[in-house]
């Protein structure tokens, strides 16, 4: 992750193919939109998921429990209001389960 502006503050992220992010909330919302790449996003408080690519745009509200994998080498632009935080909502076990399951079951 690299800042590019502090308040409100914005990073230019990238994430490899095949990583994960666990289960996971903010105090904060925060805007992001994929500038090459492709992800999933679960939004698990609102019971959805986005299947995000290039130019796509995200919008995650403030205490909305949210997981994400890569499935390919993603790069994005995030914007939050306030200091940045994270509060890990499930293990890595409970994650790749998750994932596989649902991507498992879509495949049949």
């Amino acid at each position: 992750m690299r800042i590019v502006r502090e308040s409100p503050t914005s990073p230019y992220v990238r994430f490899k193919a095949g990583s994960l992010e666990l289960a996971h909330h903010h105090t904060f919302g925060h805007d992001l939109v994929v500038i090459k790449g492709k992800k999933k996003v679960w939004n698990l408080t609102k019971k959805e998921s986005y299947d995000l690519v290039d130019g796509d745009f995200l919008f995650t509200p403030a205490g909305d429990v949210h997981r994400v994998k890569y499935f390919e080498d993603t790069e994005f632009f995030i914007r939050w209001d306030g200091h940045w935080d994270i509060f890990l909502d499930e293990d890595i076990e409970t994650a790749r389960s998750a994932i596989d399951a649902e991507l498992g079951a879509a495949s049949n």
